[in-house]
């Protein structure tokens, strides 16, 4: 028994984080943004690679080549920071769109409510012209049924 215990307990040690792992807080860089502020084209996958391919070669031939790998390096960052401004600007303006949307929904709910007021009140106002009619039409009634009865007299 104790010696499954002691299993347990070793193995939810194991398990356990050794740290805690938290994403920035406000106005600090969380981890991925520090690694990419530290990181360069001198890698060192990059070197290398570079390495490999200017083993054997003569010293022109290494600046060479180290230089155009660098060209083709600095082409494929710009390439892929243009792609992620012009996603970021998508997203802006797909957010955009659905705030614009949403005031436009939100208007209308305003409208429909006013409306729904306005025919309410109109309702009570035609009620109470209808009841004014009634009453006035009852009086009416009355004194021409007490003008017959005068007449029969």
């Amino acid at each position: 028994m104790s010696r499954k215990f002691l299993v347990l307990v070793v193995s939810v040690l194991l398990l356990m984080p050794v740290g805690t792992v938290r994403a920035a807080n406000d106005g600090e860089k969380g981890a991925s943004a520090m690694a990419q502020e530290k990181a360069s084209d001198q890698a060192v996958f990059n070197r290398v690679g570079d390495w490999f391919a200017t083993v054997g070669k003569s010293d022109a031939e290494k600046e060479a080549i180290k230089a155009e790998r660098k060209a083709k390096r600095a082409a494929k960052k710009a390439e892929k920071e243009a792609r992620k401004k012009a996603k970021m600007a998508e997203m802006d303006a797909k957010k955009a769109m659905g705030d614009a949307e949403g005031e436009m929904k939100e208007k209308s709910e305003k409208a429909k409510e006013k409306a729904a007021g306005m025919d309410k009140d109109a309702k009570k106002k035609m009620k109470g012209a209808k009841k004014d009619m009634d009453d006035k039409m009852d009086k009416t009634g009355k004194e021409w049924k007490n003008k017959m009865k005068g007449m029969d007299k």
